[in-house]
């Protein structure tokens, strides 16, 4: 019998403080339905002058909550889209050495990859017979020119002018310089061999010629990169490009150099998605005139999306059902009233409102107050623990009331779980969590143990509860494979944490972890 009447309280409990957290939306869609009075004393013969769905709460449950207001203002807008990149050779500034004539290379200046050239400065010498006897027809074509530039017939002296200029014509289209053909008519004899020049400023990053070697025109012997830029890719998700336009500005800072940032500028962005990973590429161009960057760097970017002053609200003041949007407007006197409303982009923790709302009005800045009903109940669940007729299951150290599921108790330690080819391990800073705010760790090592520290991680912590709105933190690489963030666990609790992690070239991770917040 008592434990029949315990169990009557507690439903009455139940009802009772649940429709505190969800009258509100019971109200908004059922317009004949009653409102809801929050705050002893007020009578229900006044709810014909509340609008329907509103909620009533006294100054002194106002203060108990913490209920905060602001105002829908115009804002300067500004988002942040950060993603990782790799650096790379700027393609435009890569030059492809070959020969143009089969022959024999006689002598190598540089014979080493990753030696730092000039343009013009000589690679080597080739050999070759085709090169001699070029060489021989231009002497000749000079003599012809000194002898018969004179003569009185014009068709004499032009077919004299004309033959030299093929001949050197020639020589140039084979890569010899306008030194070595100077050199050549002042000598008046053919060189055995020509040197080969850079065609360019920069690094040796291919070399395939050797002394002595025969080579052909076919045959690759260097590839010379001028980095004094560099292209940095970018992989940008398709809900973010609408933000990106060729010409913004970056920040680009590397592991390898911190509190370093180099600028970038957005030279060019895909126009298809990879269909894996649903990014698409963006191509920063860096300067780097001290070469610190290096080509296969990982690099983590910052591009800032100024979207100009717009009417915009919290992010935490919005309540997403998944078919509509609502927050409640301060009507005064403790009286908040739903209101639906259009937005636009999320920027850095506002919503752009696009309809609903004008500037000035006020409006909570937050709706966590209206989860305090579920933390009430579990006080008074736990209070009814101990009331006669209320027995207790102890099997394997699980405590609750006969006929209630009570949460299970915290394992203590790290949760680990393994994806594709990495280990996750999340954990807090103290080993349970309060409710409020806590620091989550996660640590990522790949197959070999290693700590991973190209990732790009972010948390996405939600009780399983309608009408709870996310609350999402990026996280920081701190030490040896450890990604920390603020966690702000509003109640206590079962929290799901969505953890998403970026690498650049792989598939984007997401998995699931389960945090229980305690008092």
């Amino acid at each position: 019998m008592e434990t029949r009447k315990a169990l009557k309280t507690l439903s009455l409990l139940t009802v009772g403080l649940g429709l505190l957290a969800m009258g509100y939306w019971w109200g908004q869609n059922d317009p004949k339905g009653p409102s809801m009075a929050g705050g002893g004393g007020r009578e229900a013969s006044s709810a014909h002058e509340i609008s329907s769905g509103s909620v009533n709460v006294s100054p002194e449950k106002q203060q108990l909550v913490g209920i905060r207001t602001t105002l829908a203002e115009v804002r300067p807008l500004v988002k942040k889209i950060r993603t990782v990149a790799i650096v790379t050779y700027d393609e435009t500034r890569v030059a492809h050495v070959y020969t143009k004539v089969d022959g024999w290379i006689e002598k190598l200046f540089v014979d080493y990859t990753g030696k730092l050239v000039e343009k013009g400065q000589p690679l080597f010498t080739l050999y070759s017979p085709d090169l001699v006897s070029t060489q021989e027809e231009y002497l000749l074509a000079l003599k012809a020119k000194d002898s018969l530039g004179s003569s009185p017939i014009p068709e004499i002296r032009m077919g004299s002018a004309s033959l030299l200029d093929a001949t050197r014509r020639r020589l140039r289209l084979w890569d010899i310089s306008e030194e070595e053909i100077q050199e050549i008519e002042q000598t008046g004899s053919p060189k055995k061999s020509l040197a080969i020049s850079s065609p360019l400023s920069g690094f040796v990053i291919k070399k395939e010629a050797f002394q002595g070697m025969r080579v052909m025109p076919d045959k690759e012997l260097y590839v010379i990169a001028d980095l004094s830029t560099v292209w940095v890719n970018a992989d940008i998700y398709e809900f973010e490009l609408s933000h990106v336009r060729v010409g913004q500005k970056a920040r680009i800072t590397l592991s390898y150099f911190p509190g370093q940032i180099f600028t970038g500028r957005v030279a060019w962005i895909s126009p298809v998605l990879t269909e894996q990973t649903r990014t698409a590429k963006v191509r920063l161009e860096s300067p780097n005139h001290d070469f610190r960057l290096k080509p296969e760097m990982y690099a983590n970017v910052e591009i800032d999306v100024n979207a100009g002053k717009r009417l915009a609200i919290p992010d935490e003041a919005v309540l997403d059902s998944g078919l509509k949007k609502v927050v409640f407007l301060d009507q005064g006197e403790g009286r908040f009233e739903p209101r639906e409303v259009r937005l636009g982009g999320k920027f850095d923790g506002y919503y752009e409102v696009l309809s609903g709302l004008s500037p000035g009005e006020r409006i909570l800045a937050s709706a966590s107050f209206l989860l305090d009903s579920e933390s009430r109940l579990k006080e008074a669940m736990g209070a009814m623990a101990g009331m006669p007729g209320m027995e207790k299951e102890g099997t394997q150290g699980k405590e609750g009331m006969k006929g209630i599921k009570m949460a299970a108790p915290v394992k203590g330690g790290p949760q680990e779980k393994k994806v594709q080819d990495l280990t996750l391990a999340l954990s807090t800073q103290v080993e349970k969590p309060k409710a409020g705010e806590n620091i989550v760790r996660l640590k990522i090592t790949d197959k070999a143990g290693r700590p991973v520290k190209d990732a790009q991680v972010a948390f996405i912590f939600q009780m399983t509860m309608a009408g709870m709105a996310p609350s999402k933190a990026d996280a920081k690489l701190s030490r040896d494979g450890f990604y920390e963030a603020k966690a702000n666990l509003a109640m206590a609790g079962e929290w799901e944490v969505t953890v998403t992690i970026r690498r650049a070239g792989q598939k984007e991770i997401q998995e699931k972890f389960k945090l229980i917040a305690q008092q």
